[in-house]
């Protein structure tokens, strides 16, 4: 469930199973939590709302919504350097109807607003971008090599940029241990006040949580410390193997717990957060083949983790791989999480539902469904997946939606557009869903959310 400082990105890679033929709900049978396609925004698709000639869609990678939920923020981090497609952060406005329009971007590509240093046009500040989060009026995109600033305007439209960490602004301290490109694939989550910001960034067999504190006036952030894995300056976990390699971040919304989700082997770590100065405690984990002393959970599902999301009663917390999708208990005292099942086609999960790689999860904001985004072997198909959670947040599969799979998820009677997995949005007024759409040429499509 995305929330103000909360981001959505897509951790692309090869699925390894094929789908299930299984029925899915009919409109006679729809629930709440269901989903019925409205539109989709593309360039070039026969059937969608076209963008326009400039796409900043195109090679998305992370999506998130302000905080007031007016508008969602989508970067792209272009093409890694080819020239074919470059990076740019744009805004999409929200209509009282849930609908989206282009309202601007920033970047190097042709058509947006450049992004700038000291008054000098970078191009490629935001290339191979990962991660967008928003906090008061202010949003912040992670890169390999910087954290980039952008402050909006009340409408949310951005108004301009600026040095956050980044090697072409001098007065930005670096962080402890962290060596711009060194890493890849870095995540953000910001408190729900918005005062404290946490950069994960690993790679190289080190990792580490950079806690950032944020000046509710200008946006600046200041290093406030780190705590990790092999990562020099920063205090120790005293694991090996469970921040070494990238993944996501949450913070719990009592702020009280943050999250660490690790992609190899797949260990999700939790970190007890001081309310008053922000820093970290480690404080436990789960881990696949109980890498690092973590508790083990008895199945796969957590092989492969690359994103994660907790309900707004903390009472689960929800991770998303190759395998499916994973559920780990959460104490709403402690911060505690223990493992609770799983949904997939990873070993020991319960098979229901298409059988691809989930690159993303989010969470209704009444708790009552569990959105999963999808795609087959090779591209072939792309969805939405409903899962419907129970009080005690077992997971059921409920249906989906999306392109190149008719024998098992509702067609949306497009092409090309949710076949490239991408994050998904479930914004706090339960009516709307967005599922984006990434790789070349990119997507949003808006699906309605049923409520009774």
């Amino acid at each position: 469930m995305p929330v103000p400082g909360r981001t959505r990105r897509c951790a692309a890679g090869i699925a390894a199973a094929l789908a299930l033929i299984v029925g899915f709900p009919t409109s006679a049978q729809a629930a709440v939590g269901d989903l019925v396609f409205v539109r989709t925004i593309a360039q070039n698709v026969p059937g969608a709302v076209d963008i326009g000639p400039v796409n900043p869609l195109d090679w998305a990678s992370a999506a998130t919504l302000s905080g007031n939920g007016s508008t969602v923020y989508v970067v792209a981090g272009g093409d890694g350097g080819s020239g074919t497609a470059q990076p740019a952060i744009s805004t999409f406005r929200r209509a009282a109807n849930d609908t989206l329009s282009l309202t601007g971007c920033m970047g190097g590509l042709a058509g947006c607003r450049p992004t700038k240093v000291d008054g000098k046009e970078i191009p490629g500040r935001l290339y191979a971008a990962s991660s967008v989060v928003t906090a008061g009026l202010h949003a912040y995109v992670s890169t390999p090599a910087a954290v980039v600033g952008f402050s909006t305007a009340a409408n949310g439209d951005l108004v301009t940029d600026f040095c956050v960490w980044d090697p072409s602004c001098g007065s930005v301290a670096a962080l402890p241990g962290l060596t711009p490109w060194a890493t890849s694939q870095n995540a953000l989550t910001a408190t729900a006040d918005g005062r404290d910001l946490y950069l994960y960034a690993a790679g190289g067999g080190k990792g580490a949580v950079y806690h950032l504190r944020r000046d509710g006036v200008t946006g600046r952030l200041a290093y406030s410390g780190c705590i990790g894995e092999a990562m020099p300056g920063c205090t120790s976990i005293g694991r090996t193997g469970v921040m070494t390699s990238s993944g996501d971040v949450v913070v719990s919304a009592d702020g009280r717990s943050l999250y660490v989700v690790a992609q190899r082997p797949g260990s999700v770590t939790h970190f007890r957060r001081d309310l008053t100065t922000g820093s970290l405690a480690e404080a436990g984990c789960v881990g696949a083949s109980g890498v690092g002393g973590c508790a083990i959970p008895v199945t796969d599902g957590l092989l492969g983790i690359t994103q994660g999301a907790i309900t707004q009663a903390g009472d689960s917390l929800y991770v998303s791989g190759p395998g499916g999708v994973t559920h780990l208990h959460r104490d709403t005292t402690t911060g505690n999480i223990a493992y609770w099942g799983c949904i997939g086609n990873a070993a020991g999960c319960r098979a229901t539902g298409p059988q691809g790689q989930y690159v993303d999860v989010a969470v209704s904001a009444d708790g009552t469904s569990v959105y999963g985004s999808v795609q087959g072997p090779a591209f072939a198909w792309g969805a939405v997946t409903h899962l419907r959670r129970s009080a005690q947040g077992d997971l059921t599969y409920a249906g989906c939606i999306g392109e190149g799979l008719p024998q098992l998820c509702r067609p949306i009677g497009l092409t090309g557009v949710m076949n490239h997995a991408g994050p998904v949005l479930a914004p706090a007024s339960l009516q709307v869903v967005y599922s984006l759409g990434v790789h070349a040429r990119g997507a949003i499509s808006q699906f309605t959310r049923m409520t009774s």
